[in-house]
């Protein structure tokens, strides 16, 4: 007999667009392929709530305006007490604290699923031991093995926490040719490889580490393109971000945030992250090997589970300008190298980090508590 459909309410307080906001749609889609019904709860006139209500979803106004806020909690309760989901999933940090206080103050029981998409330190304070280690968390999804030790090593019990790995939908991101509307958006010149960072313009995600490399491989006469891609990367900060590098702006394509993602990646030779702080599990990275672009990352959280150093990319040390500039040198004089280790990577996303697999150990997770 089958398993009667799920209904799962998803909660987030993400405004803007971003990697997690993009995990909670993309699950909920996964989701609702398997028969199981998805309602969101996040700032209404947001990107998520704007894309979950073109993408189908139902979606209310959650928009905390601190850590701890009444109102907000009283509405999530509200909405369990309503809408009566067997579970509620908890994607980023103030969703946590609400989800916990609204299902406190509900008459209704749904399994508490929280997910942990950052490696930032936890905090050891009361409040904290309070919000990690209560009772009514059924579950920690945590997007990375580094980030399950992370959690566990806070006080939280190894029995709640469960990796999950962030999913990559490899039906839109997979190995294609490189479109053309983009090499003519873009003006870009034939045979220059053409490096990218895809991710919001910010000191954790290391664009300047990237732009400093960029320098050194300049001064060193190799030709390329710098390409960034994310919110903020087409501003006057991050021009002067590569001003100061000493990166010349005539060799940099900067886009600013983009939905097409894919077609941008086809383009790409080398697919870089130079997150110093915070990263957990790359997005741009997964999806870059799944369409066996290749991929040079710095060792941080799980980044290391996803890029296996010399098999299916390269790795450096967080911060390292220096090492980073070796790393592209290599793999600009030795393409075919790198290829090889993309190609691995595509089979490695397909098994491990995709968004089917995902949404099964997610499902998985919910019924084991309900």
């Amino acid at each position: 007999m089958p398993e009667k459909g799920l209904k799962i309410l998803h909660v987030s307080e993400s405004c803007g667009w971003s990697g997690g906001a993009a995990q909670a749609l993309l699950l909920a889609l996964e989701l609702r392929k398997l028969g199981h019904e998805n309602v969101f709860a996040c700032p209404e006139g947001g990107d998520l709530s704007s894309r979950a209500v073109e993408a189908g979803f139902r979606a209310f106004n959650f928009d905390p305006r601190r850590d701890y806020d009444l109102r907000a909690a009283l509405a999530i309760s509200a909405l369990i007490d309503t809408e009566r989901p067997d579970a509620v999933h908890a994607h980023h940090p103030k969703a946590h604290t609400m989800c916990l206080l609204g299902k406190l103050f509900s008459g209704r029981r749904p399994a508490l699923v929280v997910s942990r998409r950052v490696s930032h330190h936890i905090r050891s304070g009361f409040f904290a031991r309070l919000k990690y280690r209560a009772g009514a968390i059924d579950a920690y999804a945590a997007v990375a093995g580094s980030v399950r030790a992370q959690l566990i090593e806070a006080g939280v019990a190894p029995g709640k926490v469960f990796t999950i790995y962030s999913g990559t939908d490899t039906a839109v991101f997979r190995p294609r040719p490189a479109a053309a509307g983009i090499t003519a958006e873009l003006s870009l010149p034939k045979n220059v490889p053409v490096v990218s960072l895809i991710g919001n313009l910010s000191r954790d995600k290391g664009q300047h580490i990237l732009a400093a490399a960029g320098a050194e491989l300049c001064r060193s006469g190799r030709e390329f393109i710098l390409l960034f891609a994310g919110q903020r990367t087409n501003s006057a900060e991050m021009k002067e971000l590569l001003s100061q590098a000493g990166f010349p702006i005539s060799r940099t394509r900067l886009l600013g945030l983009r939905r097409d993602v894919p077609e941008i990646l086809s383009v790409t030779s080398i697919s870089v992250n130079c997150a110093v702080r915070g990263e957990a599990l790359s997005g741009s990275i997964r999806e870059s090997l799944a369409m066996g672009v290749p991929v040079i990352a710095s060792d941080i959280s799980g980044n290391g589970e996803i890029v296996l150093d010399g098999k299916t990319g390269l790795l450096f040390k967080p911060g390292d300008h220096t090492e980073l500039a070796g790393k592209l040198a290599l793999a600009i004089s030795t393409p075919d190298r790198l290829l090889s280790m993309a190609s691995a990577g595509v089979e490695l996303v397909k098994e491990r980090f995709s968004s089917v697999r995902m949404a099964a150990d997610t499902c998985a997770l919910y019924r084991k508590f309900i």
